[in-house]
This record gives structure tokens, sequence and C-alpha cells, in this order.
């Protein structure tokens, strides 16, 4: 939901600034702002006022990166890389991912210091990290079952003529945590205490521990959702019997990640600003794993 409404308010706002000319057809101005899924790597992407401060954020930009990456090691123990830095009102977005020991991709927020030329203190949005974390040590707890997970959901979009999100795309606007091209993991940290906590004390935590921490936090394994995101390979919104059909198929399926799935299908186009679909779509929800 959370996400729904994220896309829905990118599309508001770029909808509410474009006044485009009589000369344009309707299909351009559908796609004004737009660019089909296969082609989107990040172009465009940016934040609310972001034009004010990139300038500042261009010339500091190393040590932006700098101050995300001892953030992260310093608060909580990761090592990241660091993908794509945007600006944004008196900061910028950095946006990080972490390889080893587990995966996951987020964002951490560096401000500016106002009246003066100089970068200041990293921040992250309340619980973002920490889900984003969580979500890598499930992956890693359930590895075979993720590996699964990836080369079901190809041979459903291949099965289907659908699409997911390209890698540079991810990699440059993604911010959810675990993520592929097909799926992320939609989780509160919170909910796993146990999990979380023993990460922080020992980032080289086994599989095996985690199994036993998840089953502790989390026994029916209803908690956790995987909602799974395919693309129209035309600007075109699939029917509804398409995703009853896919989610028919995640039922069948055995060895996949236990968890709460959804379907979500799209049409071709993905709105630059946000990194995201324009929200508009056909879905099934509450698949038990």
């Amino acid at each position: 939901m959370k996400k729904i409404l994220i896309v829905l308010l990118g599309s508001l706002l770029i909808l509410g600034g474009c006044f485009p000319t009589n000369e344009k057809t309707e299909e351009e101005k559908e796609q004004e702002g737009t660019t089909p899924v296969q082609d989107y790597v990040g172009q465009g992407f940016s934040f609310v006022d972001g034009d004010k401060s990139a300038e500042r954020v261009k010339k500091h930009e190393e040590e932006i990166k700098q101050e995300a990456i001892n953030y992260m090691k310093t608060t909580y123990k990761t090592d990241v890389k660091v993908n794509n830095v945007v600006p944004a009102r008196n900061a910028a977005v950095v946006m990080v991912e972490c390889e080893e020991p587990i995966q996951f991709h987020t964002s951490v927020i560096v401000s500016l210091v106002l009246n003066k030329d100089d970068v200041g203190s990293a921040r992250s949005e309340e619980g973002e990290v920490e889900k984003a974390i969580v979500g890598g040590l499930y992956a890693k707890a359930y590895k075979e079952e993720f590996e699964h997970l990836d080369a079901f959901a190809e041979k459903l979009a291949k099965e289907n003529d659908l699409l997911g999100m390209r890698e540079e795309a991810i990699d440059k606007t993604a911010s959810e945590g675990y993520t592929s091209n097909h799926y992320f993991l939609s989780i509160f940290a919170s909910d796993y205490p146990s999990v979380y906590n023993a990460y922080l004390e020992n980032q080289d935590i086994s599989a095996e521990e985690l199994k036993i921490l998840f089953a502790k936090d989390d026994p029916t394994n209803t908690i956790l959702s995987i909602p799974m995101e395919f693309y129209s390979k035309e600007n075109k919104l699939p029917k509804q019997k398409v995703a009853n059909d896919l989610a028919k198929e995640l039922q069948q399926e055995v060895g996949l990640p236990k968890g709460n799935y959804m379907v979500t299908l799209y049409k071709n186009f993905i709105v630059n600003r946000v990194g995201l679909p324009d929200g508009e779509n056909v879905s099934v929800e509450d698949i038990i794993k």
C-alpha cells in the first residue's frame, strides 16, 4: 500500500506540472515523463527541489558518498557501495547497495549545511535501513528458495511475454531492501527483533541460525510479504485473467520462500521521476505460501 501511495503521489506531481500544447498527440501526452521499462535505467529520477541543490551536490559528491558509506558502517556495521547520488531539498539522497554478507538496496540522506558551502551529517528514514537488513537476512537464510523464486519469476515472465525492472534501474532508484527484477520484500524490522539484533551482534551469522530466529519471530510465516511485479511489453494493461493465471501457478509451485505473495501487472511505462509505474494495474493479493 505504501508503494502504491508513493506511485500515485509521484504521478500527481508530474501531471500537475505538465501543460502540453495542442500540437502533441494523446499518446505523447500520456507518455510525458515516462520511459519503457526495458529502456529505463534511472534517467530523470529526482526529488523535490533537487534542482536547487544540484550544483552543491555535484561539487561535494565524493564527500557525500563517503559520508553515506561511513554512516552505514558506523550505525549498522555494514559495508555498502554507492550506486547513485540524487540532489534533494538541502540534501542529497544516496542510493547504496550491500553485496556482502547480505544483499539489499537502501538509501541514506546526507544534509547540506544551510548558508555554508559544506556537507552536513547523514541519516536515514526511520526503519528503512533496518527493514532492508532484515530482508537481506531472510534471503540469506533461504538462499535456495530465493534462487528458485528468481528462476520461477523469469519463467512466468517468458511464458506470458512480460518484462521486469532492469538491474541498472534497481541500482539507481530502489531503496526497498532486498529487490529483484520481478519482486521485492515488504517487511518491518520491528517484527523481527531477534533477527535484527543478532545481525548487529554478528554480521557473519549463519543461515541455520537465522532460520531459527525467523521461526521464533514469525512462527506462522505470515508477516513478511513478497509483492511480485511484471510489466507488459506494450503500453497496454494486461487482462485480469493473466494475473489470475500467474497467481494460480504461484500457488501451485513448491519450494518457494514462505510469505504472503501478491501478483501485480502494469503497463509498459515507468514514470521517470519516481522510478515506478503509474499505479494503474491488475493484481491478485493474499497468496499464502
